[in-house]
């Protein structure tokens, strides 16, 4: 009898955690399209850019001429690309502390599920109290922290970009590549699935690559950030490591799935970039 009570309550926090991780989810999505929206601007810009310079350099019949109008076209490119990145750094500490929130709301919605004492019969206007409460405990230091690391990650991104682009126009030029083929290789922002699998390699299609996986890996992060420290304010001290449990589980989580570690002491998640784990409270 214990056990099946066991099983039941195994599958009632399964189905929570599914839940919060489809509310994760999609903030990390929201999260994605601002990014990608900010990027195919500049990507925009760029493509304006190169056919500038089409017009400008077909008028020159000197090399040397040309590259001279190539240079202003950098500058160009740098301001572009530095105003993208001026873009992103102002959405992240917003980002991160609605994941945070977001972190908290769902250790409620777990501590709930398992029938705890305090949190059984939770009403919506108690468990928002709760969250803004235990918001308030954080660390400035700590919510600073995965901002500035997700700034920085995105730095990188933005800086390959623009090295990617003034790259590819500077050999393009040099080795006498038309316009129309330097521009395929720059790309462009690509949101269709199956038409982002055929765009071949490019560098926007690069930078959408790795904006997209820090958006969503370090939107994990903080989630997680927010609900250890709900577990650590109602003194929940051990938690359990919860994999996907499909064929995408990698072979690094998937010896994880279902181990209690210390709530200071657990690995992640994320466990490495693009995790999809969740950490579910141990009680008793």
């Amino acid at each position: 009898m214990q056990n099946t009570a066991e099983t039941k309550q195994a599958r009632s926090i399964r189905k929570a955690v599914e839940e919060a991780t489809r509310r994760r989810d999609r903030y990390a999505e929201d999260r994605v399209n601002d990014l990608l929206k900010s990027l195919n601007a500049a990507a925009d810009d760029v493509a304006e850019q190169i056919r500038r310079f089409e017009k400008k350099a077909a008028l020159k019949d000197w090399q040397e001429l040309r590259l001279s109008i190539l240079k202003k076209t950098e500058n160009e490119i740098d301001a572009i690309v530095k105003e993208l990145q001026v873009t992103w750094k102002v959405g992240i500490r917003t980002n991160v502390e609605g994941a945070i929130k977001l972190g908290i709301e769902d250790g409620i919605d777990q501590l709930k599920t398992l029938e705890h004492p305090d949190f059984a019969g939770i009403s919506d206007k108690a468990k928002r109290a709760v969250i803004t409460k235990t918001f308030a405990t954080l660390d400035r230091a700590a919510i600073d922290f995965l901002a500035n690391y997700q700034v920085n990650l995105l730095g990188d991104v933005t800086t390959e970009l623009a090295a990617g682009i003034k790259r590819t126009i500077t050999q393009g030029v040099l080795t006498g590549k038309s316009i129309p083929e330097v521009a395929r290789e720059i790309g462009k922002v690509v949101t269709d699935k199956n038409a982002f699998k055929t765009a071949g390699r490019t560098i926007f299609k690069s930078a959408q690559q790795r904006a997209t996986l820090i958006a969503r890996t370090e939107t994990l992060r903080a989630h997680n950030e927010g609900r250890k420290v709900f577990y650590r304010e109602v003194g929940v001290s051990k938690v359990k490591w919860l994999t996907a449990q499909d064929e995408r589980t990698c072979p690094e989580c998937a010896p994880l799935d279902g181990k209690i570690f210390k709530i200071d002491d657990a690995p992640g998640p994320p466990c490495h970039p693009g995790c999809r784990c969740a950490l579910v409270s141990v009680i008793g």
